[in-house]
C-alpha cells in the first residue's frame, strides 16, 4: 500500500467472509497489520542466503579450478577420469586422454619474462577450450603440462583432436610462438586404472618430446 506520505507500506490482511444461514456470502470483516519492518528483514535474509549460496559455489569452483588458466585442476582431473572409468563399466565405450607439454617454457621465461611464460600457458588453455565438446574436460596437469579427457572417444579420433590442437598452435601468430608435445592413451587398452592410463599417456608424450618433433603426435 501507499501511505499518505507516499511511502510504500507492506500490509498483511486477514479477511473473514460472513454468510447467511443458507451459506451465501453477505459481507466481510477483517484486520490489517503493518509488516513493513518484517518484510524488510525477510528481504535482507533472502539476500544473505543468496550471497552465501553464491559464495559457496564460488569456493567449490576455486577448489576445483587452476587459478592461472581457469581449467580444471589436478584434483578435478582425477575425479573426471574416475567417472569415465565407471562410465566405461556401464557402457563399454572407451575414452581417451591427451597429455600436452608446452615446449620450451623455460626459454620463453628467460627470453621474454615470466609474464610471457604465464601468457603462454593461458594460450595453451585457450586452445584446449576451443577444441572441447561440452562433455570433455581440459585440465592443467601441473607446471607446463595439460590434459584433455575425451569421453567415448577411441584412439584414432583422439589422434585427430591432437593433430588439430598442434595445427592450431602452429598457426597462432602471437609472439612468442609456442608448440606442444602431445601423448595419447586410450582406456582400457593402454591402462585400466587412473595411474596406468595417465602413465601410458605420459610415456607417449615423452617419447614424442625426445624425438624432437614438438608439434607432432606420438603414435603408438
Amino acid at each position: 500500500m501507499i501511505a499518505k506520505n507516499e511511502d510504500v507500506v507492506w500490509v498483511e490482511s486477514q479477511i473473514v467472509v460472513t454468510r447467511d444461514p443458507e451459506g451465501q456470502p453477505v459481507g466481510t470483516r477483517g484486520v490489517s497489520m503493518d509488516i513493513t519492518e518484517r518484510h524488510w528483514y525477510e528481504q535482507e535474509l533472502d539476500r544473505y542466503r543468496r550471497n552465501l549460496e553464491e559464495a559457496n559455489a564460488r569456493l567449490e569452483e576455486l577448489a576445483a579450478t587452476d587459478p592461472l588458466t581457469g581449467l580444471a585442476n589436478y584434483r578435478l582431473l582425477l575425479d573426471r577420469i574416475d567417472l569415465e572409468i565407471k562410465r566405461y563399466g556401464r557402457t563399454g565405450r572407451p575414452f581417451s586422454i591427451l597429455l600436452l607439454d608446452l615446449d620450451g617454457l623455460k626459454k620463453i621465461n628467460d627470453a621474454y619474462g615470466h609474464v610471457a611464460g604465464s601468457r603462454a600457458l593461458c594460450r595453451i588453455a585457450d586452445v584446449l577450450r576451443s577444441h572441447c565438446r561440452e562433455v570433455d574436460t581440459p585440465a592443467r596437469y601441473g607446471g607446463d603440462e595439460f590434459a584433455l579427457i575425451l569421453p567415448e572417444t577411441p584412439l584414432e579420433q583422439a589422434h585427430q583432436v591432437a593433430d588439430r590442437i598442434s595445427q592450431r598452435l602452429a598457426n597462432d601468430p602471437e609472439t612468442p610462438r609456442i608448440s606442444a608435445s602431445i601423448g595419447v592413451a586410450e582406456y582400457p587398452d593402454d591402462g585400466q586404472t587412473i595411474e596406468h592410463i595417465l602413465g601410458a599417456a605420459d610415456e607417449a608424450l615423452y617419447s614424442e618430446k625426445h624425438k624432437g618433433q614438438s608439434s607432432h603426435l606420438a603414435r603408438r
